[in-house]
């Protein structure tokens, strides 16, 4: 697993680029706006933002005008929005709304 630090990108993309990462390596499908939103705890429209963002980046691709096929370019690659808390790993990890 490679972990980027991409500090151009704001909190709600990275969490939606992760998010559907850990959905496509889970479920092997791309999640829904509204999936993605609510594992985000952000609007939809925050989540076309963000991934037009992602597209424009490279880090997602996906075909245009057909549902559920954005998918990260990288299943391997983690994208974080700043320097990662060395003390995080002792935090338990909120449940995503697919795991629970």
């Amino acid at each position: 697993m490679t972990i980027l630090v991409d500090t151009e990108l704001n909190k709600i993309a990275a969490d939606a680029y992760n998010s559907t990462r850990e959905y496509v390596l889970l479920t092997g499908k791309s999640p829904s706006k509204q999936e993605l939103a609510r594992s985000c705890k952000c609007s939809v429209v925050s989540i076309y933002k963000a991934e037009k963002l992602l597209k424009r980046k490279g880090y997602m691709t996906g075909v245009k005008g057909e549902a559920r096929t954005l998918v990260p370019t990288d299943l391997e690659r983690v994208i974080l929005h700043e320097d990662p808390d060395p003390w995080a790993e002792l935090d338990e990890d909120a449940p995503r709304f697919w795991r629970m």
